[in-house]
Order: C-alpha cells, then structure tokens, then sequence
C-alpha cells in the first residue's frame, strides 16, 4: 500500500518522470534546516562549497534530513522498502535575477542503474520567480541528449553543461515548491532552471535516493541506507556524522567524494567543485 503518494502520482511518475509537489515536512521542519544550513555557512564560510557532494557525511543535519519520516515515505512508493541515499547537495540560487541551470539529464554523468530517484527538499519557496526546477514530461523515456561544457557563464551547473540537441523546451513545466515541500524526479529527464527574480534566495537540498539493488559497474562508490535492509551491497556504507566537519568525518567524507568525482566528472575539463572546499562567485551545484 502507498504511503502518501495516490495511484495517479505513481503512475504519473512513470509516465512523466516527476511527480510534484509532494509536502513531506512542515513548515516549520524546513526553518529548522534553513537556520542550521545558515549556522554552518556562517561558521565554515570557507567550506560552503563542501555541501555540493554527500554533505550527508559532514552535517549531522543533513544526514538527519535524509532520513525524514515523510521524505522515505514518498520515496518507498517509487522505489521500494530499502532505500540508499546516495548522495546530497546544496542547491542555493542568489535573488539576483542572473544565475540559472541549463538543460541537462543527470546520466549524462552518473552510471547507477537502474534508476536515480532525485527528491528536491525546498527550504525556501522554490516557485517560477524563485528558479525553480523546470522538466519536460516525459523525456526520461528518451535517449541521452549529447550535451556540451561552457565556461564563464552565469550556470549553476558544476560543468555549466547544457543539452546540445534538438528538443521541445515549450513542453516543460514547473515543479514550484513551498518550504518543507519536495518534488521527486528521475535523473534521467531533462530539467533546467531559470534564475530568481524573486526576493529571497531559492534553497533547494537534492537527495540522490537509489534502491539497494542499484548498482555502478565501477568504481565501487558508498551511500547511505537510509531504510530496510540492503541485501545486495553494491555500495560501501557511508559512516554516520558525530560532528560536523569534524576530522574523522572530513576524512571519510573525502574519500566518497574523490571516488564520486571520478565518475560524475569523468572528461570535465575543470575539477570537482566540492574538493575545492573554497567559495566563489557562484552558488554550489545545479537545477
């Protein structure tokens, strides 16, 4: 039996690749996450960045919100009772009317099989001023567009790639979100954002959630289980944060994410933004 999404979400999820939006914590859940999000910048200025990939292992915050009620229950609709986090990342969008994501699919870079499920955690009103995440319906059943690197554009994309092909963008809609809403999409569609014109900054936590039985032929990467039991043990496990950024968690954390960077940045012709530990001009991540 479903636990909060109905038939017609499952099916549309099938159909479409999203389903949208999902409320999986309150309001006042997602306030929460905010202000420790806001601690940690204000505390690692520096090591912002760092939250782009597996921020599950350096935050017990974040490794807290992976593991939310509400959040596992939607996600067990799509995927099944045991479920692997395999990845986290910040996706902040400054109120500056320039910054955006082009077209992308995400296996354009990632390898795991059979299926990615990416749930958008909004920690701020993510609507179509804000930026939000856009998606043809439908093109996860697609082939794989090629898709091209640019470079010193306004992307928040860590390759600032976009799709290289022909395409129907008129078709895509919005996945606009409240604070404390998800929107829950397959990696393989084609999605995009425009920037915010609004006036707060877009907070969006992307939660990379693959059912045990996922696999990646090589290298041999970790995750989290965040629910069940993984028979399979395709993936090493992600250790638990005690403190955040604290040595031991650093050090594991920079052992995933070397290997994680090996695949998703495979050909790039810049390095991985998270091992950069530093801050720039532009937001971490994409969409």
């Amino acid at each position: 039996m479903p636990n909060v999404l109905s038939p017609v979400q499952i099916e549309a999820f099938d159909r479409d690749g999203f389903v949208a939006p999902v409320r999986a914590i309150s309001e006042r859940r997602a306030l929460y996450y905010r202000q420790r999000l806001e601690a940690f910048e204000a505390a690692y200025p520096d090591a912002r960045l760092k939250l782009d990939q597996k921020a599950h292992m350096i935050c017990p915050w974040v490794d807290e919100m992976i593991r939310e009620p509400g959040i596992l229950d939607a996600t067990e609709d799509l995927i099944g009772p045991d479920i692997l986090c395999w990845g986290t990342s910040l996706r902040a969008k400054q109120a500056d009317g320039k910054t955006f994501a082009g077209w992308h699919q995400d296996t354009a870079y990632a390898d795991v099989k059979p299926i990615v499920v990416i749930v958008a955690l909004a920690l701020s009103p993510a609507r179509s001023e804000n930026g939000c995440i856009r998606g043809v319906p439908g093109s996860h059943r697609g082939p794989l567009l090629a898709h091209k690197e640019a470079f010193s554009t306004n992307s928040l994309l860590s390759r600032e790639q976009y799709i290289d092909a022909a395409f129907d963008e008129t078709r895509a809609v919005d996945f606009a979100l409240d604070p404390g809403e998800i929107a829950l999409f397959n990696n393989a569609i084609i999605h995009s954002s425009k920037p915010n014109f609004g006036n707060d900054r877009r907070i969006l936590f992307l939660l990379e959630m693959v059912p045990t039985r996922a696999y990646q032929h090589a290298p041999r990467e970790s995750a989290a289980l965040v629910r069940g039991q993984d028979a399979y043990g395709n993936f090493d496990a992600d250790p638990q944060p005690r403190t955040e950024m604290g040595a031991a968690e650093l050090a594991a954390w920079q052992r995933a994410v070397e290997i994680q960077a090996s695949v998703l940045f495979r050909g790039a012709q810049r390095p991985p933004r998270a091992l950069q530990g530093m801050t720039s001009g532009k937001a971490p991540g994409g969409d």
